[in-house]
């Protein structure tokens, strides 16, 4: 019997390991970076959409359009645990939410989510604002 006990809560202990959640992280409202140059004045919103897309193609992010100034970002991790994000931009800032997930735990009442999404998104983030500088300095 207490080996039985100490099985069930070994299975009870991995399984909450397992279910981790974190706040969701949404990159909201975030400045790109001063223009370098004065032709940096002069992109355009394709400009960005592009930018965008260059930075989350290198984690692995694939883009739809949804119009002018949004698109809607997707990643699959491991075959598994899948994100989609939407991605509001202009020429002066971006941000990055929440859409929709698939195994990664998330709670919409809580707003908490796997924390593995919220390092997706920010490397997202870090990606578009390093391809927003290498564009604006070229």
């Amino acid at each position: 019997m207490l080996r039985l006990m100490s099985g069930l809560i070994l299975v009870t202990v991995l399984a909450v390991a397992g279910c981790r959640t974190a706040p969701l992280y949404n990159a909201t409202d975030v400045n790109f970076a001063s223009p370098a140059s004065t032709s940096a004045a002069r992109l355009t919103l394709d400009d960005y959409r592009n930018a965008i897309i260059r930075g989350g193609a290198k984690r692995g992010w694939t883009f739809e359009d949804a119009g002018p100034g949004h698109l809607v970002g997707s990643v699959t991790v491991r075959g598994k645990h899948h994100a989609k994000v939407d991605v509001m931009f202009d020429t002066e800032q971006f941000s990055i939410t929440h859409k929709a997930s698939q195994n990664l735990n998330y709670n919409p009442s809580r707003q908490q989510i796997h924390p593995n999404y919220n390092s997706w998104v920010s490397n997202l983030q870090q990606e578009i604002q390093a391809e927003i500088t290498l564009m604006q300095a070229g």
